[in-house]
């Protein structure tokens, strides 16, 4: 027998990946870059029809000599990002068009390379990955079976089996 059932289920699974390149122009005489951190990560998910996309701030803070490696100094900026997400869509009747999107961030923004250019110019590769699950309510029919028991035939065999001294202690 076949019956419809109304659940929350996963209508939609995507990835983004990222690989930005930012270049950074700082005031001083840099004569060595000396690290370099992505901090205060958030992310929003927003989605449009069939579209989702991520989007959020980091801060990079760049740590850097200057004075022939007399002095250090850390630069610090709030960066925004934007991607859209490639996704992939089940096709199941939807209740209605409320979505429920959730993000699972596989690799937070980090600096996987930096490079110092002329002109006190810092090149930054920064690469992060996400995967966004979409969720909704939709009908799915499932093959059902009946009982072979009656529900009283199952009280009688529950009685039957339980000991009803299990719990006390012998003396």
């Amino acid at each position: 027998m076949l019956r419809e059932i109304i659940v929350k289920t996963l209508i939609g699974k995507g990835k983004y990946d990222s690989y930005d390149t930012k270049i950074i122009k700082l005031n001083e005489n840099v004569s060595k870059t000396l690290g370099c951190w992505i901090i205060n990560h958030q992310c929003n998910l927003e989605e449009s029809k069939k579209r989702v996309v991520v989007n959020g701030t980091y801060d990079i803070q760049l740590w850097y000599a200057t004075d022939n490696d007399q002095k250090t100094c850390v630069y610090n900026e709030t960066v925004s990002f934007f991607g859209s997400v490639n996704m992939s869509w089940r096709k199941l009747t939807t209740l209605n068009d409320d979505k429920f999107l959730k993000v699972h961030i596989i690799k937070y923004p980090t600096a996987i390379g930096m490079k110092l250019l002329e002109d006190n110019e810092v090149e930054i590769k920064i690469e992060s990955s996400y995967i966004v699950d979409v969720f909704a309510e939709a009908i799915v029919t499932v093959e059902t079976k009946e009982d072979d028991l009656d529900d009283s035939e199952l009280d009688e065999e529950i009685i039957m089996n339980v000991n009803p001294n299990y719990l006390e202690t012998k003396k």
